[in-house]
């Protein structure tokens, strides 16, 4: 073995170990402790990211986060107390501070975040996606039959000239733009609907998001598909994760086992099909 790779399988068994020697030490978690003396559990959600979490929703959609802090309060069996926050800094303080337990936030996990917060395992799997106009693609052979989708992925328009794109700033959609496209023109906004407008307003041809991003503008308007390709593909994967504060491996431990079970048992599925693969949640104007 080389001293390289010595270095590296050294570091990843200590820190097997250390999670290991955590989870089975037999010391209670304090986190858990303060939930069953208050008998509350206060989980931070995002405030403009439905259908993670809807303000004002219809009745029996809430929110595909806040469903999952339903189901882990049950589980618990406490009350549940729901933050809206807008930033990834403000959930990250929270934690820190004591004042939420989870962020369930629609987060995807990243090493840049992993020096703030702990994360779970991941309860959904998304990627970086797109709305392109229509009008900014070549236009398919006339008089053939065209049987196989020429634009799956986002890398699929790696060969096309002249595409620009929006995104939200610093996400990790703007960063896979960064490395996938170098000599794309590229423009970051502080929020997704600032860089869907762009779009919409025909300065860009190409709006980027997380897949569950585009699912959901597609739900609450149909009539997109008609002036946009949607590409939804897969590129890379961002896992979409709880997070936890930086103290505590016998609560992310149980966090763990708790999506575990969601997964076996079809939870998860069943609320991927509740909330992407239907409109009822999208609220009536």
């Amino acid at each position: 073995m080389s001293p390289l790779l010595r270095i590296q399988y050294i570091g990843l068994v200590s820190l097997w170990a250390f999670f290991f020697t955590a989870s089975i030490s037999g010391e209670p978690s304090q986190v858990l402790e303060k939930i069953k003396k208050t008998k509350t559990l206060t989980v931070s959600v995002n405030e403009f990211y439905d259908p993670f979490y809807i303000e004002n929703p219809n009745p029996n959609f809430p929110g595909l986060d806040v469903e999952l802090a339903q189901e882990y309060a049950k589980f618990l069996d406490v009350d549940l107390k729901i933050i809206p926050l807008r930033t990834f800094d403000q959930h990250a303080r929270m934690l820190e501070k004591g004042d939420t337990q989870i962020a369930m936030a629609g987060i995807s996990s990243s090493i840049n975040r992993f020096r703030d917060v702990y994360f779970t395992d991941p309860y959904l799997t998304s990627t970086p996606a797109a709305l392109v106009n229509r009008t900014a693609l070549p236009p398919e052979p006339e008089g053939q039959i065209v049987t196989v989708q020429l634009f799956r992925n986002l890398n699929d328009l790696t060969n096309i000239t002249g595409i620009s794109y929006s995104v939200l700033a610093n996400s990790s959609n703007h960063q896979f733009l960064r490395d996938a496209f170098p000599k794309a023109q590229i423009f970051s906004y502080f929020t997704n609907e600032a860089a869907l407008n762009e779009l919409k307003k025909n300065n860009v041809n190409a709006f980027v998001a997380d897949s569950f991003y585009i699912q959901a503008l597609l739900q609450k308007d149909s009539s997109l598909r008609a002036n946009y390709l949607p590409i939804l593909g897969v590129v890379q994967e961002d896992h979409i994760s709880m997070a936890t504060a930086r103290r505590d491996v016998e609560f992310l431990y149980n966090l763990n086992f708790f999506i575990k079970e969601l997964k076996r048992t079809g939870k998860i599925q069943g609320l991927i099909n509740k909330y992407f693969k239907s409109n009822q949640w999208v609220k009536k104007e």
